[in-house]
Formats: C-alpha cells, sequence, structure tokens
C-alpha cells in the first residue's frame, strides 16, 4: 500500500478485494483496496478443481519419467527435475485459473489464494547403493591371493616414489612365485616390501630390497637341502672348515699382510714419519698430530653412493658430494695408518704358538678407536665357533693418547674405567687361551683387527671373500658386501641396527672375586665382570656371531651338496649293474 495524501491506488493483484472496506460509509477514497459492494464468495469452477488435480498427477508423472540411472541421490539431478516439474506445474495452473475465472469479474480472486511453494521433486525409489555407502572391499577367501600386488601407505613418508616401489614389490612376488616359496606370493610381497620400508630410509630401501630377493633366489635353490643340512653334525663342519681358509694370493689381493715386515722397511717408514703430519681419515686435511696442530673437522660421516643416472651422494645427508665439506664438525682431526711397516714401528707384531689347548677355529670382532698412534683397539671379542659361545669379550685400554673413540660404530663411551686391560694384557691372554698357530680366525674385514692386534695369521677366513659381489668389476675395483648386508640376505637377520650395546665381559686382573668353576683360564685371571656400557654403536658379539654363522651356513651347504653328488653317483652305480 502506497499512500500519497488521501489517495489511495489500488493494488495491481487485487488481495483485498474481497473484503469489506472497514471505514464503510464514510470511505471517499476513490480507489480504495477494499470491497465497497456485496461481498460474494466466488467459487472455483469443477473445472479448475478438476485442473489441479490433473496438475498434480502431471507433477508426479513428469517425476516418475526421469530416466533411472542408479543416480537419484544426486542432488544436481534432483535440483534440475524439481526446476522443469515446478515451472511447467506453474504455467499450468496460471493458464487454467484464467480460463476458469468468470470473464465479467476479472478483478475478484478466490475466497483462499493459492500460496506459491516451492514443491520437492519426489525422486523414485533410491537404490541399495544410495542408501547404504560402499564399504571397503573384503576378499571371501582370505587366504586367497589377491590378483595383484598392491603398494600399502608408509607414514610420515615412503622411503621411495610408489613407481619403485611397485616394482621391487612385483620383482619379490615373481622371486616367491618361482621358488615356490609362498602359497600366496602376492599378499607376501606386498606385506614384506611394506615391512622393509618402514624400518629403512630413502638411502638404504632400495639395496634392503634387492637384496632380499637375491637371497630368495638363493634359498630358493638349497630349499630341497634344506633338512639335509640341518643334520649335518658341527664335527663335520670342523673338518670341512680347512677347505675354506683363503690362500695367500687371495689375502694379498685383499691388502692382508702375508709376511712379516723387514727391519729395513721399518726404518724407512718411521723416517718418513718423523715430520709428525699426518692425512685426516674424515676430511682428508693434512694436519700435525698433537694438541697443537688439533683444529675442528668439518666432514661427511657417511660413505658416497651412486644411483643409476645420478651423482654421487653421501648416506650421511644425501648431499651430492663435492657440494659441500661436510654435514658434521668433530673437535679433532683423526688419522689411520694402514702401511704395515709403520704400524710394526709402533708396535710389534706377532705370531701365535702351536699347541692342543687352543680352539680349531674361532669367530673374532675388533672395535677401534683414534688414539695419537691412528687407530687403536678398544674393544675385542672372540666366539667359539661353531657353537658361537663367548670365549673371551672386553674393552682394552690403548697404549697412545685417546683422540675420539668412535662411538658411533664402537659402542665405547670410556676406556678410562679401573680394571680395564691393557693392550699388552689383553693379547697376552689371547695369545695364551683362544688364538693358536693352527687356529682357524673367521670374521668380516679381518685386515683391520689384525693390524690393531698387532697378529701376522694367516688361516682366515673372511666373509667379505667368501661371498663377494655379483660384479666382477666391482669386485675388481675393491668393493666388498657389507656384513650388515650378507647378514640380511643370506641369515634374515637385521644386525647393527639397535642403539644400545649389551653388557659388555671385561676381564679384570685383580684380587677380587672367584675364579669361575670349569674355566680354562689361569687361576690368577678372575672371573669376568659384567659392564653394561649402554652406548650407541655396533655390538661386536652380534657382528661376530653373524660372520660365524655365515661360514657355518657355507660350509653346511656345501656338504650337503656333496652327499648328494655322492648319493646320486651311488645310485647310478647300482642302477649300471
Amino acid at each position: 500500500m502506497i499512500r500519497l495524501g488521501r489517495i489511495m491506488f489500488r493494488s495491481s493483484s487485487s488481495l483485498y478485494a474481497h473484503i469489506p472496506c472497514p471505514v464503510l460509509p464514510r470511505c471517499r477514497l476513490p480507489h480504495c483496496l477494499f470491497s465497497h459492494g456485496v461481498q460474494q464468495q466466488i467459487q472455483l469452477p469443477d473445472e479448475v478443481s478438476l485442473t489441479k488435480q490433473q496438475i498434480a498427477n502431471h507433477a508426479t508423472v513428469a517425476s516418475n519419467n526421469t530416466v533411472n540411472t542408479g543416480k537419484e541421490s544426486d542432488p544436481k539431478r534432483l535440483s534440475t527435475a524439481q526446476a522443469v516439474a515446478g515451472k511447467q506445474n506453474s504455467l499450468a495452473f496460471k493458464e487454467t485459473v484464467k480460463r476458469g475465472l468468470p470473464a465479467a469479474d476479472k478483478s475478484t480472486v478466490p475466497l483462499h489464494p493459492v500460496k506459491r511453494v516451492r514443491q520437492e521433486a519426489s525422486p523414485s525409489k533410491p537404490t541399495k547403493s544410495a542408501i547404504v555407502p560402499p564399504s571397503s572391499p573384503v576378499p571371501e577367501d582370505r587366504v586367497k591371493d589377491a590378483s595383484v600386488v598392491y603398494i600399502l601407505p608408509v607414514k610420515p613418508h615412503p622411503p621411495a616414489m610408489h613407481s619403485q616401489r611397485l616394482q621391487l614389490a612385483t620383482a619379490l612376488a615373481k622371486a616367491l612365485r618361482d621358488q615356490g616359496l609362498s602359497s600366496t606370493p602376492n599378499n607376501a610381497a606386498s606385506a614384506k616390501e611394506h615391512e622393509i620400508a618402514s624400518r629403512t630410509t630413502s638411502i638404504t630401501y632400495v639395496s634392503t630390497m634387492k637384496h632380499h630377493i637375491i637371497s630368495l633366489g638363493r634359498k630358493g635353490k638349497s630349499s630341497e637341502k634344506a633338512h639335509e643340512t640341518k643334520d649335518i653334525p658341527n664335527e663335520r663342519i670342523l673338518e670341512y672348515l680347512p677347505r675354506l681358509v683363503h690362500t695367500e694370493r687371495q689375502l694379498g689381493e685383499n691388502k692382508y699382510m702375508t709376511a712379516l715386515p723387514s727391519q729395513k722397511d721399518i726404518d724407512e717408514a718411521i723416517a718418513a714419519a718423523a715430520s709428525g703430519y699426518e692425512t685426516c681419515d674424515r676430511c682428508t686435511r693434512y694436519f700435525r698430530v698433537g694438541a697443537d696442530g688439533q683444529s675442528e673437522c668439518l666432514h661427511h660421516w657417511g660413505k658416497p653412493y651412486r644411483v643409476k643416472g645420478s651423482d654421487k651422494k653421501f648416506s650421511c645427508c644425501g648431499e651430492i658430494e663435492g657440494m659441500t665439506a661436510g654435514c658434521r664438525t668433530s673437535p679433532n682431526h683423526v688419522f689411520r695408518i694402514t702401511h704395515y711397516p709403520r704400524l710394526a714401528a709402533m708396535i710389534p707384531f706377532r705370531t701365535a704358538v702351536s699347541g692342543d689347548k687352543f680352539p680349531a677355529a674361532v669367530a673374532l670382532d675388533c672395535e677401534m678407536g683414534y688414539t695419537t698412534l691412528g687407530t687403536e683397539l678398544i674393544r675385542l671379542t672372540i666366539l667359539e665357533f661353531p657353537s658361537s659361545k663367548v670365549l673371551y669379550d672386553t674393552l682394552v685400554k690403548p697404549i697412545g693418547d685417546v683422540i675420539d673413540l668412535n662411538t658411533q660404530y664402537s659402542g665405547v663411551a670410556s676406556v678410562d674405567e679401573p680394571g680395564i686391560p691393557s693392550f699388552d694384557a689383553a693379547m697376552t691372554r689371547v695369545f695364551d687361551n683362544y688364538i693358536g698357530a693352527d687356529t682357524i680366525l673367521i670374521g668380516h674385514g679381518l685386515e683391520n683387527d689384525l693390524a690393531v692386534m698387532r697378529l701376522f695369521h694367516q688361516k682366515v677366513i673372511d666373509t667379505s671373500i667368501l661371498f663377494p659381489l655379483d660384479s666382477p668389476e666391482l669386485v675388481s675395483r675393491g668393493y666388498k658386501r657389507s656384513l650388515k648386508s650378507l647378514a640380511s640376505s643370506l641369515l634374515q637377520r637385521d644386525i647393527q641396527v639397535s642403539s644400545r650395546v649389551p653388557a659388555i665381559r671385561s676381564t679384570v686382573v685383580a684380587a677380587v672375586g672367584v675364579v669361575s668353576s670349569g674355566s680354562t683360564a689361569p687361576s690368577s685371571v678372575i672371573e669376568p665382570e659384567v659392564r653394561d656400557l649402554k652406548q650407541e654403536g655396533h655390538d661386536s658379539i652380534e657382528d661376530a656371531k653373524a660372520a660365524a654363522d655365515l661360514v657355518a651356513l657355507r660350509a653346511r651347504f656345501m656338504l650337503a651338496l656333496e652327499d648328494q653328488r655322492r648319493a646320486q653317483a651311488t645310485s647310478t652305480g647300482v642302477g649300471g649293474e
């Protein structure tokens, strides 16, 4: 209603034309909104009511005639159908009302006007998928193998791209299928790949997967003889062991000392080292040994490696070789001496003596630290072979002044505690009880262990030589498989992953304690004292046991192979007769 002075204009919609004016007979408005005549109720004819019913039926038919694609719950399709149906209903109703109203009085409208309300389209009965959301597929038979290899997510981030993980997992499934090692190779490969991806990094993931696949191939080849190898007694292994000892030529090619240095060589080495300058074993910087020449050492503690098609990167930080000077800073420079005459000039080499009291074979592992004499022995572990019983495990106090104990790898944080034997005392104990001239020494990279022990010994079985790399080119360039890799692929055992070293047994020569019953040690040696270092680093007992088990595995395999050939030859001879 718009009021201008005393003039009121009639609304075009005539909403109030059927209501009597409340101010009659005093109303003088020329265009009053209300009725001034006799109020009549206008009933819609039956045609109008019938048309309304037709309109409702038309809306229902229109909604039911929509194409049923199984997506009735789609809000976009519902809104479109509602709009079309509502527009058709509105036009049809307007047209019907226009035709049904009396022509004499077009200004009048029904007593109860129709309120335009948005009509909701009634879709057809929804399908089951529209009511119940689809659940994750669950195999009917859990034992049934998956049709393809699937990759499981790794949190917080995977060690490799999805395509690379899928390629390696597929190769793993193929190895399991070809060797007949699993009835569900796809499921087994997916689970194993996820387990390896969860415990490795981007640096070690690919190599760990490849080594595991290679180990499956070797395991499949020897699976037929597995039950036979378990039955081979230790006595036969010890009898076969001398056949695995390396030749002098093999030792020389792998940087072992094949002859004691002469006095002339020792004198020349002493003269060459008179300047006191050494090359840092970490940053390769030339420095002077001593407090006045020590300075901070910036270096990469990891080793450079090369991924096919890319530059060399360091395993510690992933940086490209040559881009930065290092990622870690140490307070001092350190050096390593590998020249045997120089080693002999500092500490003379010794040879073991013959005797029947020594074990036939032992596995040993040494941990080294940096001192003013280069690298020295700070921990020594000797195990009986093939039982892996601990014979001797002790910390050793070095001769030179300690620069860095290399705790990250050695696991030794201090050698200053009372009761730790000196180098001479420890080696005397070893040569008197555990290592004789005929004792076979077993280990990994034993050329370094023998050097720090100052032991000249040629009856050696080195697992890095016994299990070389598959590539002859890499072998010729001096590359070797790590003990961690060999243990993972051949023994299915993870080593060098613990952040804590178990208890160390340190022999104490002191007037405390009681000699253990049944011990082969002299009466002057006291029961080993147990010390828990609880430091990060390698466990020398674990490493020595892994090397011993690798050698025992090779011996059992070769003995089982010989037994099989002997059985085949016997059966062939009987058949020929």
